[in-house]
C-alpha cells in the first residue's frame, strides 16, 4: 500500500476505502489501546472499547469536520466510550503498576521493593483524581500528547487542560506525602 499522511489516509476512509481503514486500524490501535487500558484497567474491556471506537470511526467518518487531526478525533471517541464504560461500572481507575514494574530490574532486591512500594502508592494516588484530570494526565504523560490535542480529546480549552494537569499533579503529590509522611 502506498504511504499516505494521516489526513490523506483518513480522507480515503471517508470515501469508504476498506484497505485504508485496515491500515488506519493497524497504525492507531496500539496507541489507542494503551490509552484506553489506563482509563479502564481491564484488558478485555479496553479491547472492546478499541473495537467500538473503530466501529464508530467507520460509521461516523463522514461527520469528521477536520477541526482537529483525525487521530485526536479518534482519541476523543475512545475517551467518550471509556467515560461511558466507567460510568456504567462506576469506577475511575487505571493501573500504572504494570508499567512501572516492567521498568524495575531484578538486580537489587532492596531497591526493587522500594520501587514496588512507590508504584503501588502512585496507583492508589491516581484514585483521587477527577475523570478529566486522569484523562489529561494519561494524555500528557503516557501518550506524550501536546496540551492542544489533549484539550480537544477531553473537550476543554488548552488552558483548562493545563489546569486539570497541574491540579491532578498537586493532588497526587499531596496524597503521596500524606501516605509516606514528611520523611518519605
Amino acid at each position: 500500500m502506498v504511504e499516505y499522511s494521516d489526513k490523506e489516509l483518513f480522507e480515503r476512509v471517508q470515501q469508504r476505502d476498506s484497505r485504508a481503514f485496515d491500515h488506519l486500524v493497524r497504525e492507531i490501535s496500539p496507541a489507542l489501546y494503551n490509552f484506553i487500558i489506563r482509563m479502564v484497567s481491564n484488558a478485555e474491556d479496553a479491547q472492546d472499547i478499541v473495537q467500538d471506537t473503530f466501529v464508530r470511526v467507520w460509521e461516523k467518518s463522514h461527520q469528521f469536520k477536520g477541526q482537529s487531526s483525525p487521530k485526536t478525533w479518534m482519541f476523543k471517541i475512545a475517551l467518550n466510550l471509556s467515560y461511558s464504560h466507567l460510568k456504567r461500572r462506576n469506577r475511575w481507575s487505571y493501573t500504572v503498576v504494570e508499567d512501572i514494574k516492567s521498568l524495575i530490574s531484578g538486580s537489587d532486591p532492596e531497591k526493587d521493593s522500594e520501587n514496588i512500594f512507590y508504584s503501588e502508592l502512585l496507583e492508589q494516588s491516581l484514585q483521587v483524581l477527577t475523570p478529566k484530570q486522569k484523562a489529561v494526565v494519561i494524555g500528557r504523560i503516557y501518550e506524550d500528547l501536546p496540551f492542544a490535542q489533549v484539550s480537544e480529546a477531553v473537550g476543554c480549552s488548552v488552558n483548562a487542560a493545563k489546569v486539570h494537569f497541574h491540579e491532578g499533579k498537586k493532588r497526587i503529590e499531596k496524597y503521596m506525602k500524606e501516605q509516606v509522611g514528611d520523611n518519605g
